[in-house]
């Protein structure tokens, strides 16, 4: 509540010494590109929930592609990373590699209210990463991150609809990556 009267009482378009912060002037072009990773998410959700699974986690990996290229984009720009470029690709990611996965499992088949529940923690340890890592500032990461999603649940689905193993086997996978996410594990940058 207090960061939203913070919010109402500089108004919306400025910061917090006063100036107005217009998007067109904080968008640099790796926030392009970030912004590519959400859409593919969005599009991944949009074919999941239409059964088009193969067209969903095609959009995941994708998603995957765009993330790993913000970064690059940034570097050969010489822009480097801006926080709010940081704000940008931490909420993009939670669409992407939180949302986007727990609304392709809900859509496979984990449906009674034990699996909506977990798919919804799912999402929140993945938001919980998120928040960790915006307000730390180490080379490396504490907890597996998100963007791992990406791929391991398409590589899942692939080998459930070859293999043919029961739903609930994803289920653990969820729990499993819901938990490393949130763990102090350290992982180094590739």
């Amino acid at each position: 509540m207090c960061c939203v009267n913070q919010i109402v009482s500089q108004g919306a378009s400025t910061n917090a010494k006063g100036n107005k912060m217009r998007i067109d002037k904080l968008l640099k072009p790796a926030d392009f590109v970030t912004m590519a990773n959400l859409m593919c998410g969005i599009f991944s959700i949009i074919n999941s929930i239409k059964g088009n699974y193969f067209y969903a986690i095609g959009f995941m990996i994708l998603a995957v592609v765009f993330d790993g290229l913000d970064g690059k984009v940034a570097k050969l720009c010489k822009k480097g990373c801006t926080e709010f470029g940081k704000q940008v690709d931490s909420l993009s990611d939670l669409i992407s590699f939180g949302v986007t996965p727990a609304i392709f499992g809900y859509c496979i088949g984990l449906k009674g209210i034990g699996y909506i529940v977990l798919l919804a923690l799912f999402v929140v340890c993945g938001m919980l990463r998120l928040s960790r890592y915006n307000v730390t500032d180490t080379k490396g990461f504490e907890g597996v991150p998100i963007t791992v999603n990406g791929v391991l649940f398409p590589v899942l689905y692939v080998a459930f609809y070859y293999l043919a193993f029961p739903i609930w086997v994803f289920a653990i996978f969820y729990v499993l990556m819901g938990g490393l996410m949130i763990s102090s594990l350290k992982i180094k940058r590739i």
